[in-house]
C-alpha cells in the first residue's frame, strides 16, 4: 500500500502499516500534536490495521500521557478513540505492543520505568491499553520509606492473566510486595 502525502483537509485512505515513518507522518497530519510514539497493529480488529498514537501534555494542570486510536472509518483514517490523561512520561519510558494469549488484539504497553516526574517517591506505572474494550488497566508501585512497596491493580483488570502479568513484573524486583486496595496519585 502507498501512502497518499496531502495537505491539511485532504482524507487519507492509505498508508503503508509497514513504515513507521508513514505510520508516524499519518499520525502527526491527523492529531496535529506533539506525537511521541506511533505503531500499526491490530488493536481495533485481528482482521485489519490501524494506529496507535502517543502524545504528551505539559499543560501545568494536565501533566501526562495520552493514546489515541486512529482506525478506518468509511474508508478513511480518523481518530476514533483517545485515552484519558494518564500519569506517566515518554522520556525514558518502554512503549509496545503486546497480546495476552485470551485476547485476539494487540494492546498496547506501558511501563514508565522508574522515570516519573509527577512523584518524589520513585512511582512506576504500567499501563495495557485495550482498544476494544476501550479500557486502561493499570498497576501503581508505590515506594514509601514508613510503608515498603505497594502495588495497586486497577480494578477493572477481570483477567488473571493479566493480573499475574502486573505482579510477576514488580515481584521479582520487590519480593515484600504488598498489594494494596486504594491508589494514592
Amino acid at each position: 500500500m502507498i501512502l497518499f502525502i496531502c495537505s491539511c483537509g485532504e482524507k487519507i485512505k492509505h498508508v503503508n502499516f509497514d513504515d513507521p515513518r508513514a505510520v508516524m507522518n499519518v499520525a502527526n497530519k491527523l492529531l496535529e500534536d506533539n506525537i511521541k510514539f506511533s505503531s500499526s497493529g491490530y488493536f481495533s480488529s485481528d482482521s485489519s490495521r490501524s494506529i496507535v498514537a502517543g502524545t504528551e501534555s505539559s499543560v501545568s494542570d494536565q501533566f501526562g500521557i495520552s493514546f489515541t486510536l486512529i482506525d478506518f472509518v468509511d474508508d478513511e483514517l480518523k481518530p476514533v478513540y483517545t485515552t484519558e490523561t494518564l500519569n506517566g512520561s515518554f522520556d525514558k519510558c518502554i512503549v509496545d505492543k503486546m497480546k495476552f494469549s485470551s485476547d485476539s488484539n494487540e494492546m498496547i504497553y506501558y511501563n514508565s520505568k522508574d522515570y516519573y516526574l509527577g512523584t518524589a517517591g520513585g512511582d512506576v506505572y504500567l499501563y495495557i491499553i485495550n482498544f476494544v474494550n476501550r479500557e486502561v488497566y493499570y498497576a501503581h508501585l508505590m515506594v514509601e520509606k514508613s510503608v515498603g512497596v505497594s502495588l495497586y491493580l486497577s480494578g477493572n483488570i477481570s483477567d488473571p492473566s493479566m493480573k499475574q502479568f502486573f505482579i510477576s513484573y514488580f515481584k521479582k524486583d520487590y519480593h515484600a510486595l504488598r498489594i494494596v486496595k486504594s491508589d494514592i496519585l
